[in-house]
């Protein structure tokens, strides 16, 4: 199922149409460096809801509606794209033959859409100590700008900003007009699905090739759902004051139920050489949750004993 998470996009872009630890978003850059095949996800586009309606009606001095009525719905088989923040939503109505139709309202910077009412809404509907209100429809707007009011009577959102339900009633007025445009919208998605978890865990024991100078560590990897989990990191070890290093580089195909082993192998990078006894690994797990196009991950550090392999 595709995930329902919403982005901002510019008003252009509308009109075109132990020491563990927990880690999330930060791991990318971990997992691009160790992993140059790793593919970084672009943002993510407008979704289509489950179900979604918008009814519009206006004055005859209503520069957008131009005094007609218009309904639409998925139901009707109409076609509705959402997307925003959880400040900022924006429903849009993109293949009625006469041009799409969208409806844009956000709460004033810094706070979450919720219930309630908001008034004095201008058409200022990004970083504004104001709510913001747009309506636009059939290649029409208010050309001056324009105020109004809305009520959100219903909103719930799930992870990383997946709207499950979104109800409200609005008005606008564009500038030097006498009309209104009065409206309701309405979205309802599926439940939002269960979150990508992923663990890792490194092993107290590892081995050491002495010739070669190449240490091998290994550990564990977990995951709530099948994913590919990348493993990066560091080995240490400081010897009378010097100090060897090397890196983790892992790959684990995941799936729930039971750990997936994860090896490592490494030879020091510095001109100090690894010996029997205690390292310090630290290791970084990274997974790319495909329903809610972000990165998860988490770390793990312990203190590895190495001996001859």
């Amino acid at each position: 199922m595709d995930a329902l998470i919403f982005h901002v996009l510019s008003r252009r872009d509308i009109m075109r149409l132990s020491g563990k630890r927990p880690i999330l978003g930060a791991a990318l850059a971990l997992a691009v460096a160790a992993f140059g095949a790793l593919a970084v996800a672009a943002p993510a586009q407008a979704k289509a809801p489950q179900s979604a309606s918008l009814t519009v009606t206006g004055d005859p001095d209503d520069p957008v509606t131009e005094g007609g009525n218009f309904s639409f719905a998925t139901a009707s088989g109409d076609g509705f794209n959402v997307w925003g923040t959880t400040n900022h939503l924006t429903v849009q109505v993109f293949d009625p033959p006469t041009g799409p139709w969208t409806i844009e309202l956000s709460a004033p910077v810094g706070q979450p859409l919720a219930v309630g009412t908001y008034t004095g809404a201008t058409e200022n509907t990004y970083e504004s100590s104001l709510p913001g209100i747009a309506l636009t429809g059939a290649d029409r707007i208010c050309s001056f700008g324009q105020t109004g009011t809305f009520t959100v009577t219903d909103i719930s959102w799930g992870p990383h900003g997946y709207l499950e339900r979104f109800d409200a009633t609005f008005e606008q007025r564009c500038t030097y007009s006498t009309g209104s445009a009065r409206g309701e919208v309405h979205v309802t998605n599926p439940p939002a699905p269960p979150v990508l978890v992923v663990g890792v865990d490194v092993a107290g024991s590892g081995t050491i090739d002495t010739r070669a100078g190449e240490v091998t560590v290994h550990g564990t990897v977990t995951c709530t759902a099948p994913a590919t989990v990348y493993v990066e990191g560091s080995v240490t070890q400081t010897w009378h004051g010097q100090r060897a290093e090397g890196t983790v580089r892992a790959e684990a195909a995941c799936t729930p139920g039971a750990p997936i082993a994860w090896t490592s192998s490494t030879s020091t990078f510095t001109a100090v050489p690894f010996r029997p006894g205690a390292v310090t690994v630290s290791a970084n797990a990274t997974s790319y949750d495909t329903t809610y196009d972000v990165f998860v991950g988490d770390a793990d550090t312990a203190v590895v004993r190495l001996k001859k392999g």
